[in-house]
């Protein structure tokens, strides 16, 4: 009983309180699953174990990054050396010591550009890194080489749009969704608040349903509308 109310403790600290235990793994979305995988090291109560992660913070919302840093150090803490492969900026600050590779991908890359803590990180000097998290360099809006994207020819006002009409696969509640085509459009939310099950399970597999070409059953919902008005939908 201990055991099960210790497993359970640790899910309800990274923020998996709501989810039930009859929830099929192959339902949960990237950050659910990236939490349980991590509470699962943390039940094993391991000590002098070294962990590697790669890029645990894919798929959490910036409130999930807290919850991860608190399970990462739960883990430190207990006696164990992490190893994590990351970019979010929460978690380069968190760690105790920073390996920074470089200073280029590919033939430009290969080296050791800082070694230390945050705070001398951000004092490092030849440090693509340390040039953003200081803001010496910033992210633009446009593309890499600085110049604004040209807008497609039907980018703007044609008032085309996917709709997707009474949404309730898991823990969607009838909503409805209209999706407007030509435009880069972001689905944002913390982590296990529908976004995948709104657009894998339901309009992925709806589309692909209704173009003929079905590979898993859509998530339920009334109607999906527009379909026509697309030739391909392409899941990457």
């Amino acid at each position: 009983l201990e055991e099960i109310r210790t497993r359970l403790r640790y899910l309800v600290d990274v923020g998996l309180g709501y989810l039930t235990l009859d929830r099929q793994s192959r339902t949960l979305s990237g950050g659910e699953v990236q939490r349980i995988n991590l509470t699962t090291a943390l039940g094993t109560s391991l000590v002098n174990a070294l962990f590697v992660l790669d890029e645990p913070s894919i798929g959490l919302h910036s409130r999930d990054i807290r919850r991860l840093i608190g399970v990462l150090h739960r883990l430190r803490d207990a006696g164990n050396t992490l190893l994590v492969v990351e970019h979010d900026p929460e978690v380069i600050r968190a760690a105790d010591l920073v390996l920074d590779m470089g200073p280029g991908p590919g033939a430009a890359g290969g080296e050791v550009v800082f070694f230390g803590d945050h705070h001398a990180l951000l004092r490092a000097k030849g440090s693509l890194t340390a040039d953003y998290l200081t803001g010496r360099r910033r992210v633009g809006r446009g593309l890499p080489d600085g110049t604004a994207p040209a807008p497609g020819p039907a980018a703007r006002g044609a008032g085309r749009a996917i709709e997707v009409i009474g949404a309730s696969a898991h823990n969607l509640r009838g909503i409805d969704v209209s999706i407007p085509l030509g435009n880069l459009v972001c689905i944002t939310g913390v982590s296990g608040s529908g976004k995948s099950t709104l657009v894998q399970d339901v309009l992925y597999y709806g589309m692909r349903k209704l173009k003929n070409r079905p590979i898993e059953q859509p998530g339920s919902h009334r109607e999906l509308r527009g379909a026509t008005l697309v030739e391909d939908v392409v899941l990457v």
